[in-house]
């Protein structure tokens, strides 16, 4: 039992950090002025980013899809117009260079719109110096131009917008793009307008026709918001938590985005690689017989059963997810079950898939690298009609790669296309597909013996054939009912098929430090189906203003794994693993099937009232697992799930927030006695502060949680075809993220966790007070890029940055620990025209460590020194 000295300790540093993460908020928030661009952008339905990089643009609409809210159609009634750079030619000369370089930037001084007899005009007035007249593009409903060598220097703020300014005529927007180039949008009600452009007295004037809608033409009014900044490693918006298109900034919640700038900067292979630059979040958990099952740790908990794809849940077992068609990852930590359904109370991860987009683009890359690793993408998007109302996209990726420890290969092929149909009024139909082929056999894994880690060492049997087959279909329906109410529907089904030729596998260290042998053959066939419809109102009651969603879900999954099992269990020196014996026969197949079904129904609300929001919601569930065999049911259960968030907008970027949720998780398994498990119950309080900095273009963000969850069962260290039970166990913890732009070169992410308690509260004798497994008290990730876009140095970006994880415990026994380990990373990109060259070197100074634990014999080592070099081309 723990001294009362220890708890109060405890005690005082959680009041603490609660009351310097709040103060410092606090003080930071009302240090910022109140800009009205938060606040403002959400009353007027025009909250979003889009972020122009190599991988094309990435949107956010203002009224989203409930299951993919934050990639629509660029052409839906939210959908904001892309960017479209005019980046001048290169200087071939040193006489034109030095030119560029010193060519006068002219500020724009004042935007104004009047009307005519045909019209209307748009005037650009400068305070002196002539701007040279643009070349006009038509995009959608828009009429768009790019002026170089101009600044905004408006006295009403750094962009102009004006709304319906003209009959036929939606919207004309003046928005700064990069440092030194402005951007004229003149968007049209029902089709492009005409404008002709003229220079007088060193002004621009657009003199503009609205268009004449065709008669075929059956698509409702677009209205566009054109907006230039990119934001980098930060988002401004993000739907994984509400299903809602709320500001964070506003959301009761916690929150991380993994965004696409971020996974190109780091040349990521897998999710999890990217998992410290989320705080609470580290990579995590066991690797999986084969390794080839992803896994996050989310304050604490493994959250396996917890990823989804465009809110769908994902394959849990030995699914190892590409990101060749990922478009940005959301992490919400705690708060789960409301929209999710039963499942870990760490937090969600959300994979957000790239959608087809009206402008035609081509991407191709290659990549190679250490360890004999060589992959290539294709990414090809654009409209398949005149009328731009069948989009298409096709992502490809093919993959071939050894390792550093013998045996290992990593080869794959992934092929994901994607259909998305306009339906009109609003609405949209989008189907993809997903192909994907790895082979990968074995792991990486170290092992802990006799006090020692061994490092380097081939664990796998080298007749082992380790093929997956992975297939899914999804379609995702959105339509307007009427201007306040809309509906959502979507669906997925994917089939998985896991082939393990006979062979031998590693399994846990026994009590006598040897490592046995398991001697098997595993046809594993998993399958699983989702439906989810919803519906969605926004309407005003009194002064409050409401964001209704209510839903509904079913869920199937069934797992067939009939089982050929060896006669005896060899064993081998870990000190020198060999495998030149033969291999004993197999028995007959033992036929397992498990049978899973959950479904529910869910109601939340976000209520506006002045500076305040509510955030509430209930949801009602079921869920029953049996023997597909023998009609057995393992487990037969129902829940209520509770969630209640709320928060004070201090400034226009600056809030305060709390909040409550309880969750439920089925477990699987039995103990050796025959007893299966009941499910986990939790309960999750968390306060936290968020604040925008530098013209929102920095975001900090930090929370307080408290978290516990009752009956946990982990795998038996001495069988692990049986569980046992643990107990309660509580995770305390302190978060910080810091996301953005610190200049317009210079972007960073950077994520702290201090997990001051994470241990098992109430349970076996033995294991009571043990810090739970894979759980560091102190972790951070931090990476920056500077972006050079000026001088003899302009394309080239330069990047660094580290990771620390800190001791853990290896098991829950506790009965050895994993030390910590700092990996430094470099990266460097440049870019000239359409081509982009990358070099990226992990793990600079070749540090030996092990990322995550689950037991002495599941020790997933992190990957040595290693030099990557990539090319890509977009048309």
């Amino acid at each position: 039992m723990r001294s009362h000295s220890i708890t109060g300790l405890v005690q005082c540093s959680y009041a603490l950090a609660s009351t310097l993460s709040l103060t410092t908020l606090v003080a930071l928030g009302w240090a910022q002025p109140a800009t009205g661009n938060d606040l403002g952008e959400r009353a007027s339905g025009q909250v979003g980013e889009s972020n122009t990089n190599e991988r094309g643009t990435s949107q956010i609409p203002t009224t989203p899809s409930p299951h993919h809210p934050t990639t629509p159609s660029p052409l839906s009634p939210s959908g904001r117009l892309r960017q479209h750079p005019s980046t001048p030619p290169p200087a071939t000369t040193v006489t034109e260079w030095v030119a560029q370089i010193e060519a006068a930037i002219i500020e724009i001084t004042g935007v104004r719109v009047e009307s005519s007899e045909t019209g209307l005009q748009v005037i650009l007035e400068t305070a002196d110096g002539d701007l040279s007249v643009p070349t006009t593009e038509t995009v959608g409903n828009a009429l768009v131009a790019e002026i170089p060598n101009a600044v905004l220097a408006l006295p009403e703020g750094d962009e102009f917008q004006a709304t319906d300014p003209a009959a036929g005529i939606a919207r004309v927007s003046v928005t700064a793009v990069g440092q030194d180039r402005i951007q004229v949008a003149i968007m049209g009600t029902d089709a492009p307008p005409e404008a002709t452009v003229s220079a007088e007295a060193g002004n621009l004037v657009w003199t503009v026709v609205p268009g004449i809608a065709q008669v075929d033409d059956a698509d409702d009014a677009i209205e566009i918001v054109v907006t230039g900044e990119q934001e980098g490693y930060r988002t401004s918006n993000a739907t994984t938590g509400t299903r809602l298109n709320i500001p964070l900034l506003e959301t009761p919640a916690s929150i991380g985005v993994i965004t696409e700038e971020l996974i190109q900067d780091r040349a990521a292979r897998r999710g999890e690689e990217l998992a410290p630059y989320i705080s609470g979040v580290i990579q995590g958990g066991q690797e999986g017989a084969s390794g080839n099952t992803p896994q996050f740790t989310i304050r604490g908990f493994d959250v396996q059963r917890q990823t989804f794809v465009n809110g769908l849940r994902d394959n849990p077992r030995f699914l190892v997810r590409d990101l060749a068609n990922i478009e940005r990852i959301e992490i919400l930590k705690g708060f789960s079950s409301l929209l999710f359904g039963p499942g870990t109370p760490g937090g969600v991860v959300n994979y957000i898939t790239e959608r087809p987009e009206d402008t035609p683009s081509y991407d191709i890359s290659f990549e190679a690298g250490s360890f004999d690793f060589y992959r290539g993408e294709v990414d090809l998007t654009g409209p398949l009609t005149q009328n731009q109302n069948l989009l298409y996209r096709l992502n490809l990726a093919f993959q071939e790669s050894n390792s550093f420890v013998p045996n290992i290969e990593d080869d794959r092929i992934f092929v994901a296309p994607a259909l998305t149909w306009l339906t009109g009024g609003g609405g949209s139909l989008t189907l993809e597909a997903e192909y994907f082929r790895l082979e990968k056999d074995g792991t990486t894994g170290a092992k802990f013996f006799d006090g020692e880690f061994f490092f380097d060492r081939s664990f796998t049997d080298p007749r082992n054939s380790d093929i997956n087959r992975h297939f899914r279909v999804a379609a995702y329906f959105d339509q307007p009912i009427s201007e306040q109410w809309s509906i959502a529907l979507s669906g997925q089904y994917f089939d998985t098929r896991r082939e393990l030729d006979p062979s031998a596998i590693t399994i846990n260290v026994n009590a006598n430090n040897e490592l046995p042998l398991f001697v098997g053959q595993i046809l594993d066939d998993f399958n699983q189906a989702n439906l989810r419809g919803e519906i969605r109102g926004d309407f005003e009651i009194g002064a409050s203003e409401h964001q209704l969603l209510a839903g509904a879900e079913y869920n199937r999954s069934e797992t067939d794994f009939p089982l050929r099992l060896g006669s005896d269990f060899p064993i081998i020196d870990v000190a020198n693993p060999t495998f030149d014996f033969p291999l004993p026969p197999l028995g007959d197949p033992i036929p397992i099937n498990n049978i899973s079904n959950d479904w529910g129904i869910y109601i939340q609300d976000f209520i506006t009232l002045g500076r305040f929001r509510l955030l509430a919601g209930l949801r009602y569930g079921q869920f029953e697992n049996k023997d597909g065999i023998s009609d057995e049911v393992f487990q037969d259960d129902d829940f209520v799930a509770p969630s209640v968030g709320l928060l004070y907008m201090l400034s226009d970027s600056a809030s305060i927030y709390g909040s409550f949720s309880q969750s439920t998780e089925p477990q699987f398994g039995e103990t050796i006695d025959g007893e299966f498990i009941e499910p986990r119950r939790a309960t999750q309080f968390e306060i936290g502060g968020k604040v925008n900095l530098f013209d929102n273009r920095l975001s900090l963000t930090t929370a307080l949680f408290d978290l516990t969850q009752t009956n946990i069962a982990e795998t038996d260290p001495i069988d692990p075809n049986f569980v046992i039970p643990v107990g309660d166990v509580r995770s305390r913890g302190v978060e910080l993220d810091i996301a953005g732009q610190i200049t317009d070169n210079f972007r960073v992410i950077l994520a702290y966790t201090n997990l001051f308690e994470a241990e098992i509260i109430d349970g076996e004798p033995d294991l009571e007070g043990n810090r739970f497994l894979n759980s560091p008290r102190n972790s951070l990730g931090l990476y920056g890029e500077y972006e050079f876009t000026q001088g003899a140095l302009n394309g080239l970006s330069l990047g660094a940055g580290l990771v620390y994880v800190g001791e853990r415990a290896g098991d829950t026994a506790n009965s050895f620990t994993v030390p910590s380990f700092v990996r430094v990373d470099l990266g460097a990109a440049y870019q000239v025209e359409n081509w982009t060259f990358r070099l990226t070197i992990d793990n600079l100074f070749d540090e030996r460590f092990i990322v995550s634990a689950s037991d002495r014999a599941r020790l997933p080592q992190g990957e040595p020194l290693s030099v990557t070099g990539s090319v890509s081309v977009r048309f």
